[in-house]
């Protein structure tokens, strides 16, 4: 009775669940230049995740599972379907996420190529359907969040626009099989980490990186309130993580999320492609939504005009600090970054919006503004 009354005044005051604001960035994360300033190691077209086992650098695009050979990607293996996670673990052995629906372990042999391994399609009886990261703990298990069970990887902005709230984390043991269901009713999962002892995972439509509880949906965020949408992490040698967010917030699509009866006329009548909703990359055409600043001036996109799409990177402490961010600003090139990872002294950015793998500095990178 007190949370509808509560939930009745928030939507009548335009405040808490019902408030159409976004956090400021400003502090450690007051925009720079930096990702649009990295190095374009290569243009990959479909580049979406990236894993590192130590001594070489994986990465998947679309069906094409690569790895970085003397500064250039080279071809690994290609299967029949989009490769929608990717995970490396020192010995050798890699997981991959093929087409959302099933997990499949990859063991590196003595040559160089890869044989099968264990495979799950399913978690407590439900198929999977949406698995778009992954990632192994330290005694070979693998961590893998299920984005949605009614939406495919690439309709993120559908299960967005649905307020989609049926994720789910779970941890999967491929010596016994054993499947252990971390969290449920999540608002998109998209990211997975180990971390001092715990498991991490991104609710990407709620802006918080939460511990897992293993009991249905996790408590007490670790990182909460943030300004873009939550996505793939990973271990940063400093202690602490990286973390991705692929799209960032604005008060236009916080308004239209709130809005049900503009919100099912838009799903039902306008093209995805120019819906008012994030994406992960914009201004390929006039008929994409503008908000107030995003119209240019003198043929000039102001640098701070509400995004659309946006490249923004978050250096976060164990106890859920943000140090530090890179970003592509509004006005920049790389924007969609689906995945980092750190190898050989830099920082590795996957900018999906932009098809190029990235390369930063790790000194610059960690750099606090």
């Amino acid at each position: 009775m007190l949370t509808s009354l509560r939930n009745w005044s928030d939507r009548l005051l335009g405040r808490g669940s019902a408030a159409i604001t976004v956090p400021v960035m400003d502090g450690a994360l007051k925009p720079n230049r930096q990702l649009d300033d990295a190095t374009v190691v290569a243009e990959i077209a479909g580049i979406d995740d990236l894993a590192c086992d130590g001594q070489q650098l994986w990465i998947s695009a679309g069906p094409r599972l690569l790895r970085l050979q003397e500064g250039q990607p080279v071809l690994v293996r290609e299967f029949n379907v989009n490769i929608t996670a990717l995970a490396a673990q020192a010995k050798g052995t890699l997981a991959v996420a093929l087409g959302g629906t099933q997990v499949q372990l990859l063991h590196t042999q003595a040559d160089g190529s890869l044989s099968d391994g264990p495979v799950l399609q399913s978690l407590e009886g439900q198929p999977l359907h949406s698995v778009n990261a992954l990632a192994f703990e330290a005694d070979g298990a693998v961590l893998l969040s299920d984005g949605s069970q009614r939406r495919s990887t690439d309709q993120w902005c559908h299960d967005l626009m649905e307020l989609g709230h049926s994720g789910r984390v779970a941890r999967w043991q491929p010596a016994t099989g054993a499947v252990q269901s971390l969290a449920s009713g999540l608002h998109h999962a998209f990211g997975v980490l180990p971390l001092g002892g715990q498991a991490l995972y991104s609710e990407s439509w709620k802006h918080r990186v939460t511990p897992a509880s293993g009991a249905g949906k996790g408590k007490g965020a670790l990182v909460a309130e943030l300004p873009g949408y939550p996505s793939r992490m990973s271990a940063a040698a400093g202690g602490g993580f990286w973390l991705s967010c692929f799209v960032c917030r604005s008060q236009l699509v916080e308004f239209v999320l709130r809005e049900p009866a503009y919100r099912k006329r838009m799903l039902q009548e306008i093209d995805p492609r120019y819906w008012i909703a994030p994406a992960l990359s914009s201004g390929h055409s006039f008929l994409e939504p503008l908000q107030g600043a995003g119209v240019k001036q003198m043929g000039m996109l102001k640098p701070w005009a509400p995004p659309r799409s946006y490249g923004l990177v978050l250096r976060v402490a164990a106890d859920g600090r943000i140090l530090s961010s890179l970003h592509s600003q509004v006005d920049g090139r790389h924007h969609g970054v689906t995945a980092v990872v750190e190898w050989g002294g830099a920082l590795w950015v996957a900018s999906k919006g932009a098809g190029r793998l990235l390369r930063i500095d790790l000194n610059k990178a960690e750099a606090r503004t």
